[in-house]
């Protein structure tokens, strides 16, 4: 009986962090707006604001693991280097920070 509850425990589990997973649209929404919190150029952000999400969306790559999924993103086209974060309950965590590009 204690290995069906673990079974049905894990099964829930599984379930919520599948349906938890965020989508695309939702990571290109959460880095244009960290690029914009990020840069202290007035010029800068104003360009973020109006063209920012379909230039992250054409540098991202993601992969989806179901219950969590990796973004790649690169950020050279705006002077800067590449991210990677992962997606999970609605978060993000980046794994590298947004570095300046040489």
């Amino acid at each position: 009986m204690r290995r069906f509850g673990s079974l049905i425990l894990a099964v829930a589990l599984i379930y919520v962090l599948s349906v938890t997973n965020p989508g695309r649209s939702e990571y290109i929404d959460w880095v244009n707006h960290k690029t914009m919190d990020q840069s202290s150029n007035l010029l800068k952000r104003g360009i973020l604001s109006i063209a920012g999400k379909s230039i992250f969306d054409a540098g991202t790559t993601k992969k989806d693991y179901v219950v969590f999924s990796v973004y790649k993103t690169d950020f050279t086209e705006v002077g800067m280097g590449k991210t990677t974060t992962i997606g999970i309950l609605h978060q993000f965590i980046p794994l590298t920070g947004l570095e300046k590009s040489k």
